[in-house]
């Protein structure tokens, strides 16, 4: 999978994720995060304030939806990371965030 992913949102703003070698984001800053299958489909998007949780919904994304990659973008503005997290899942319609 690529090291970098641009996803755009239900805006048309493009933001930026960094794959997460071994699915483990490696930081505690807090930010945004999706799961993605083989094919490049995000299966889940979230936020968090602290990234080094942000994997622990990924085996019930593997399991039940074959999520193969995590991948983050860090944003310490909770405004920030909540306003793109909603234009994501209003572009992408992840299958895990429906009914949230």
């Amino acid at each position: 999978m690529k090291p970098y992913i641009d996803l755009q949102g239900a805006s048309g703003a493009v933001y930026r994720y960094k794959l997460a070698e071994d699915r483990d984001p490696r930081t505690t800053i807090a930010g945004n995060f999706v799961f993605i299958d083989a094919t490049g489909t995000v299966v889940y998007a979230g936020e968090a304030n602290n990234l080094h949780g942000a994997g622990n919904r990924f085996p019930e994304a593997a399991q039940k939806h074959k999520a193969e990659y995590l991948y983050t973008r860090l944003n310490v503005s909770g405004a920030s990371r909540s306003d793109e997290l909603q234009d994501i899942i209003a572009a992408v319609k992840p299958v895990m965030n429906r009914g949230e």
